[in-house]
């Protein structure tokens, strides 16, 4: 049976790297839902077994172009892995585990990027914001907008 038009667009979303709330969004034109709701449908649409198998049909030649880079990275994420539990190191494990979750496509990373004002952070706030950024990248110079004030 061939998916309707929004599961296969809800497809095409997943495998270009959206959260299945994202696509679900997306695809279902769900920008009104609640959140809760949105996660919940997008996750019983991934369940379905056609919606499963068209990700990964339309996954696999990408797949197959790339198979030294998901195969070789897959196996020495499980020798790190091996490696880590071997050695009790439990922060390593996490990472290789964390590692093969991504390389599967299971974790997606995502950024937020503020363009506008910060509205609602008080002078103070803006000023411990700008000290802790610029401790974290080494300046050591005057405080921007700020007349007359210097970090110490």
């Amino acid at each position: 049976m061939a998916l309707t038009p929004k599961q296969e667009a809800f497809c095409q979303a997943i495998v270009s790297g959206m959260t299945q709330a994202d696509a679900y969004r997306k695809a279902y034109d769900a920008e009104r839902m609640k959140p809760q709701t949105v996660q919940s449908k997008a996750s019983l649409l991934m369940a379905d077994g056609k919606v499963r198998a068209r990700v990964e049909e339309i996954r696999a030649p990408v797949v197959a172009k790339v198979q030294y880079g998901l195969e070789q990275a897959m196996t020495e994420a499980e020798e790190a892995f091996r490696v880590a539990k071997g050695k009790e190191n439990g922060g390593a494990m996490v990472a290789a585990v964390s590692l093969r979750a991504k390389l599967n496509g299971l974790l997606v990373e995502r950024t937020e990027i503020r363009t506008g004002p910060l509205d609602g952070i008080e002078h103070d706030e803006l000023k411990a914001l700008y000290a802790a950024i610029a401790a974290v990248a080494g300046s050591g110079g005057a405080i921007p907008g700020v007349a007359g004030e210097t970090r110490h």
